[in-house]
């Protein structure tokens, strides 16, 4: 039986660019506890298949983790926005990209025991290049990828971020790429 914990008080402790941070006290199993929660917008995440059929991926440096990861496009919505403006939106400006297909494949949270953020991914064909819009901040090298590369990449731990694991096996098993 699953138990659901009441709030008895909840305070927003952080507000920053790309999340809050709200502290509550909840009655637990076991009397009084503590749940701190990141908000987060969500995201897309795209998996973009080339007309030769490579894998479109990013490898930007991570600060949180000090190292760089090989990454499927990804980008943060805008409180509200629907996912699958985010994709398209976030497909051009970190690629250059523009999508003529964008097919939802599935959607989940990352981190659902400290977060409410929910991520979607979206295939993406039928590639027109173009120019991309990085924020002043960002430094992405593009770099293209077969899809069982890949597989193999994510099984020997090469590829260790999260959403990227499961777009690219997510999309394999589907029979998408």
């Amino acid at each position: 039986m699953i138990f659901e914990e009441k709030t008895i008080s909840s305070k927003l402790v952080y507000e920053g660019p790309v999340f809050k941070v709200r502290h509550h006290v909840v009655e637990s199993v076991g009397g009084e506890a503590v749940r701190d929660i990141v908000e987060h917008s969500g995201g897309s995440i795209m998996v973009a298949v080339t007309d030769e059929g490579k894998i479109l991926m990013e490898r930007q440096y991570r600060k949180a983790l000090e190292k760089g990861f090989l990454e499927l496009p990804a980008g943060k919505a805008d409180p509200g926005e629907d996912p699958v403006v985010t994709a398209t939106r976030e497909f051009t400006e970190e690629t250059g990209y523009t999508a003529g297909s964008v097919k939802h494949l599935i959607s989940f949270y990352p981190t659902c025991g400290y977060s409410n953020e929910y991520l979607h991914v979206f295939l993406c064909r039928d590639l027109t290049p173009g120019e991309t819009h990085w924020d002043d901040t960002e430094c992405i090298e593009l770099l293209e990828y077969d899809a069982g590369e890949l597989v193999d990449m994510i099984m020997s731990g090469e590829i260790e971020d999260s959403k990227t694991i499961i777009g690219v096996l997510y999309a394999r098993m589907a029979g998408e790429i």
